[in-house]
């Protein structure tokens, strides 16, 4: 009885505490669309850039081409991990082999599509006006 009454407990206590822990933190699917910004030493000269990732699932996209976790030069991260924000990593100036945030995203979004219009695929713009647009 007192061991019923103790995982009652600790199952009520663990249900009081999800909408506090966040029920997105139990999701894995992303947004629709997501507001990619970076924070800057000085006032924005561009507005932040809108991602979406339905568009790039579309596209064919798999998730580890932009969500990586690497150790050494192998992405270790895999679909369904939790993905850390991009500021956790990359941050205002560039530290140990990792570019600062801002260019880690032009690196990876721009030569993305870069890339694949040279394979002579559908790609996105590399045009900054095109990315960083007012909504």
């Amino acid at each position: 009885m007192r061991r019923l009454i103790r995982w009652a407990w600790a199952g009520g206590l663990l249900l009081g505490l999800l909408p506090l822990l966040g029920a997105q933190a139990l999701k894995t699917e992303p947004p629709a669309a997501s507001r990619l910004a970076i924070q800057q030493k000085k006032p924005r000269e561009k507005p932040p850039v809108w991602f979406s990732h339905k568009v790039h699932e579309a596209q064919g996209v798999a998730c580890t081409q932009c969500h990586h976790e690497y150790q050494g030069r192998r992405n270790l991260w895999r679909q369904g991990q939790p993905v850390k924000r991009c500021q956790e990593c990359h941050g205002l100036s560039p530290q140990a082999r990792r570019p600062e945030a801002k260019n880690a995203f032009h690196r990876q979004c721009k030569g993305c599509h870069l890339k694949r219009r040279q394979q002579g695929g559908r790609a996105g713009p590399v045009d900054c006006v095109y990315c960083h647009r007012q909504t």
